[in-house]
C-alpha cells in the first residue's frame, strides 16, 4: 500500500513548524512530519463491517496543508485530545470498492465511494455502539473523538494513497451520473452547502462572502440556491476568481477600503478613524460568510456587520487567534461556527449533505465545472503542496491522481 500520512513525532513536528515560518524550503525535505510510504503491506480488514477501496483521485484541501505545515497550536482545543501516531491524509476522494466484509450491506465490490466521516469518531474507528450524534448523522460532533478504536488498527490509509480500508458507515456512495472529476468536488461542495444551511440567507439580505477559493465560490452558489432574492458581495483580490464568482451568482465585488466600501454598499454611517488606523462605523452587512479565517478576517469581518447581524465562521487555521470581540457584545452579533458537513433538513427531507450535494450537482442546480485546475500524480504530492502554498491566481482545486 502507498499512503501519505502525518507522523506525530514531536521533534519532527517542531521542525515542520519552524520550516513553515522561517524556511519553507525545508518543508519539502525529510524533516517534514508528513511522510509518503510506498511499500506498506496491504492490511487485512479488521472487522466484518469494513471495506477496502482502491483510490482513483483525491483533492488537496486546507486541512491537508495544515498538516503539511504542522499549524495546529498547543493552544488549540484539538491539542489535549488523544490521537493516533499517524493521521492519514486525503478525504476529498473518489475510489472503487474492491473488498467488503461479511456484515457490509451498504456497498458491494465495484461501487464508487468517497469518505464521508473523516474526523476521528465512531464511523472512522469502527465503534459499533455509536454515540447519538453519529446515529443522527452529525458525525463531526462525535462524543468518541478521543476514544480508542476497539481494534488494533494497522496502517489503514485514506484518500492520498493507492488504497485504504475503512468502516462502511464512514463512506458514501458516489452517484452514477457524476464523473470522477465531479466526484472529487463532492466533499468541498458539502462544506459550502452545509455552511449556508447552518445560517440560511433571508430574502432581501445584503451578504458578504470573504474569500473566493474553493469553499467561498461554493458558498456563493449555495446562497443563491437557498435564497435567490438576496444581494451578494464578495471580498476577493484575484480578478479571475472575482469573475468566476460572478458567473456563479455573486452580484458585486467589494473593492477598496473594506469599511468605506461596506458603508457605501449598505447605507452605513461615516467611517470613524482612531489611533493607529483603528476604524469603525455603524451599519453593514446582514450576514457574512468568512471563508478566510485568522486574525484579520475575524477582526475585520465582525466590524462589517450591522447590529444583530450574523457572522458564519467557515475558514480556520487550527490554532487560537486574536481579535477584538467588542462588536460581538456591543452589536449583539450572532457567531455561528461550521464544521464541514453532516445531516441536513431541506424541503421537508432529512438527508446527508453528501446526498444533497450530489443531487444538486447531478440536477444542474450547483456547478463544479472549472473548479479543478491542476492534476498531479500521487508521487508528486510535494509539487502539489508547493503550488498550493504559492497559491498563484490560476489555482482553485488541486487533485492528486492515485492510479
Amino acid at each position: 500500500m502507498k499512503t501519505i500520512y502525518f507522523e506525530k513525532d514531536i521533534p519532527r513536528v517542531l521542525a515542520t513548524k519552524f520550516a513553515a515560518k522561517r524556511c519553507k524550503g525545508l518543508l519539502y525535505t525529510g524533516l517534514n512530519a508528513v511522510k509518503f510510504a510506498t511499500d506498506l503491506p496491504d492490511p487485512p480488514l479488521p472487522a466484518d463491517d469494513w471495506v477496502r477501496v482502491k483510490n482513483i483521485a483525491c483533492g488537496l484541501c486546507g486541512t491537508d496543508m495544515s498538516f503539511f505545515k504542522a499549524t495546529t497550536g498547543t493552544n488549540s482545543a484539538f491539542e489535549p485530545i488523544p490521537a493516533s501516531k499517524r493521521t492519514y491524509l486525503g478525504h476529498e476522494n473518489v475510489g472503487i470498492v474492491t473488498e467488503v466484509g461479511s456484515a457490509v450491506t451498504e456497498f458491494q465490490v465495484g461501487d464508487r465511494v468517497t469518505i464521508r466521516a473523516y474526523m476521528s469518531g465512531c464511523d472512522t474507528k469502527g465503534i459499533r455502539d455509536r454515540c447519538h450524534y453519529c446515529q443522527e448523522g452529525d458525525y463531526n460532533f462525535c462524543l468518541n473523538y478521543g476514544a480508542p478504536s476497539p481494534y488494533d488498527l494497522p496502517d489503514t490509509g485514506a484518500g492520498f494513497g493507492d488504497s485504504f480500508i475503512y468502516p462502511a458507515k464512514g463512506l458514501a456512495h458516489i452517484y452514477d451520473e457524476l464523473t470522477d472529476e465531479q466526484a472529487v468536488m463532492v466533499e468541498p461542495s458539502c462544506v459550502s452547502i452545509h455552511a449556508v444551511l447552518c445560517a440560511p440567507p433571508q430574502k432581501g439580505e445584503k451578504i458578504l462572502v470573504m474569500g473566493c477559493g474553493t469553499i467561498g465560490l461554493g458558498v456563493v452558489q449555495a446562497i443563491k440556491v437557498v435564497e435567490p432574492e438576496c444581494e451578494v458581495w464578495i471580498m476577493e483580490r484575484v480578478q479571475t476568481k472575482q469573475e468566476f464568482a460572478k458567473k456563479l451568482g455573486a452580484d458585486h465585488v467589494l473593492s477598496g477600503d473594506p469599511y468605506t466600501a461596506t458603508a457605501k454598499a449598505t447605507g452605513g454611517s461615516p467611517i470613524y478613524t482612531g489611533m493607529q488606523g483603528n476604524k469603525y462605523f455603524f451599519g453593514g452587512f446582514d450576514r457574512i460568510y468568512d471563508c478566510i479565517g485568522g486574525n484579520w478576517s475575524n477582526h475585520t469581518g465582525l466590524r462589517l456587520l450591522r447590529a444583530r447581524g450574523t457572522f458564519v465562521k467557515i475558514g480556520h487555521h487550527m490554532n487560537a487567534i486574536t481579535f477584538d470581540e467588542s462588536p460581538i457584545w456591543w452589536q449583539e452579533l450572532k457567531l455561528i461556527g461550521v464544521d464541514a458537513h453532516g445531516m441536513e433538513h431541506w424541503k421537508g427531507r432529512d438527508l446527508y449533505t453528501f446526498d444533497l450535494a450530489q443531487e444538486w450537482i447531478r440536477d444542474g442546480i450547483y456547478s463544479v465545472e472549472g473548479f479543478v485546475t491542476h492534476h498531479f500524480p500521487l508521487e508528486q504530492y510535494k509539487d502539489a503542496m508547493r503550488l498550493a502554498l504559492a497559491n498563484p491566481p490560476d489555482v482553485i482545486k488541486i487533485v492528486l491522481d492515485c492510479q
